[in-house]
Order: structure tokens, then C-alpha cells, then sequence
């Protein structure tokens, strides 16, 4: 396996299980997740459920949070949480608390707005939840391994936006760098205190969930369940980073290959607009 490859190869297969199947013979530990009422935040959530783990839940949308934790009141715990609060920090250590430690820690928190005009608040928001958010909500992780000693991880998805700048996606694709290097510093941190920690970073692409425009198609677009089952398994095997699909880990190697001067002239068909009757 290296480092980039996102079809981690492990010894068992991955399949979903019905509520209740095998759960109480796997190991009991601990993951929170950031981003877990929607999305793959959300599938996430039920692949740790299915897997036996204890999850600590937070998102914005309470109503979702009650419901997660209904399905599998035994293994969840939720709690209301905004990356953007100054408090954040605070409540995932409570949260922790509340689980009885944390042995790995998922953030999936992040929004994509379509603003073709640049609007400067648009830009802003994004810039603050997926570049500050995410920040704020590592940092605090990072903390609480490096002052437990516990052997854990952290784990990020970010996105192959991040690669380059992107002319339709400019927020988007600049907070997704700056939380690719985000990462990369905190793994140089992680080794350099010695600590029992694995830093992950997680870039997947085009992903059929809630967040894209149901009246486009999307460059290399994955369907959610696949993106999920991926992203699970490199979530507890992937050493430093997985891309997710062979199509991106090709494409984005080819654009880490074109010179400056050449990208500003290019632009990539990330979407187009889906033809009537599909």
C-alpha cells in the first residue's frame, strides 16, 4: 500500500450490516465525528455504528443528531457543535469526556457554496468553516492526544480541489490547500513530540451528496455509499494521505505537473448542466 492510495488493500472486506448484527463482538472504541447529520459525515457515522464503535456525534442540526442517536442509542452519543463557535474546543473535549476517551478523531465538517459572481461574505464563509473551522477543531484534537498520550488518530477530509487553485471554485480550492498543509504540519508536530498519533488526510472528489447542484454533472462524480466505504477504510488503515479513486489520484498528479504560466490559461470542466430527461 502506499501512501496515496485510497483502495486500501486489508484483509477483510467491508459490508454493511443489519442494526444489531456482530456489533458486540468488535473491539468498543471510541471515534467522534465533526460534520456527522448529513452527507458522508453521516454515512461515516453508521459505518463506525455497524463496526462496533462507539460514536460521538456533533453537527449543527440538532433534529439530525436526535435522530442518529435514536437508531443506535447504545453506540451514540451526539452533541450540538459548530466549528465556527469560539467554545468548540471546549465541547469536544466534554464530548470526549462523556465517550471515556477518544481513540480516533474524523472531521468531515466543511460547506461548498456555488458563487460564480464572488460575492466577498460568500467567499468568507467558506474560507472561515472549512479553513478556520477545521483548524480550530485539529488543533483541539491534536491537544488532547498530546496531553493524554493516547495512541489515536486524526483524521481529515479535505479534497482533491486542493491540489490547485480552482477559477470557478477560488474559497474552495484555497481553504482545501490550506487544510492539506494544516495537516502535513501537524504530522511533522506528531513526530517531532513522538506521540502515538497518526494524522490522516482524506481528498476525495466529485461526491453525490446533498452539497452538489442536483441539476449538474460533476467531473469523475462518485456516488456517496462507494466515497464512504473508502473513506472508512482508509480512516483506519491509510498512513499519511488517500486519495479517493483512481481517476483523481491520476488527474491530480498530472495538475501537481503543469507550470504555473500553463495552468492560468487552463480551464477544466469540473461540471456541466444535466440534459432534460436525466
Amino acid at each position: 500500500m502506499t501512501d496515496n492510495d485510497s483502495v486500501i488493500s486489508i484483509p477483510w472486506a467491508f459490508r454493511r450490516k443489519a442494526p444489531g448484527a456482530a456489533r458486540d463482538a468488535a473491539p468498543r472504541r471510541r471515534v467522534v465525528i465533526a460534520g456527522a447529520t448529513s452527507g458522508l459525515g453521516l454515512a461515516l457515522a453508521h459505518r463506525f455504528i455497524d463496526a462496533g464503535w462507539t460514536v460521538g456525534a456533533t453537527g449543527r442540526n440538532a433534529t439530525a443528531l436526535t435522530t442518529l442517536q435514536k437508531e443506535a442509542p447504545e453506540h451514540v452519543t451526539t452533541m450540538q457543535l459548530d466549528v465556527n463557535a469560539p467554545d468548540a474546543p471546549e465541547r469536544l473535549a466534554e464530548l470526549a469526556a462523556a465517550l471515556g476517551g477518544m481513540d480516533l478523531y474524523l472531521h468531515c465538517a466543511g460547506i461548498l457554496l456555488d458563487n460564480p459572481e464572488l460575492r466577498p461574505d460568500t467567499e468568507a464563509a467558506m474560507a472561515m468553516t472549512n479553513a478556520v473551522g477545521m483548524a480550530r477543531m485539529l488543533a483541539a484534537a491534536f491537544g488532547y492526544f498530546r496531553d493524554s498520550r493516547r495512541r489515536g488518530r486524526i483524521v481529515a477530509i479535505s479534497s482533491v480541489a486542493g491540489c490547485r487553485g480552482l477559477g470557478d471554485l477560488p474559497a474552495y480550492s484555497a481553504s482545501k490547500a490550506f487544510d492539506q498543509a494544516y495537516i502535513e504540519a501537524l504530522r511533522q508536530e506528531a513526530d517531532r513530540q513522538r506521540l502515538p498519533l497518526r494524522v490522516v488526510d482524506i481528498r476525495p472528489g466529485w461526491t453525490r451528496t446533498p452539497l452538489l447542484d442536483s441539476g449538474r454533472e460533476y467531473l469523475f462524480e462518485m456516488p456517496a455509499e462507494r466515497v464512504a466505504d473508502l473513506i472508512f477504510r482508509a480512516s483506519l488503515h491509510a498512513r499519511r494521505t488517500a486519495t479517493i479513486g483512481l481517476r483523481w489520484r491520476v488527474l491530480t498528479a498530472l495538475e501537481r505537473l503543469v507550470p504555473a504560466a500553463l495552468w492560468q490559461r487552463l480551464h477544466l470542466p469540473l461540471w456541466r448542466d444535466k440534459q432534460p430527461g436525466r
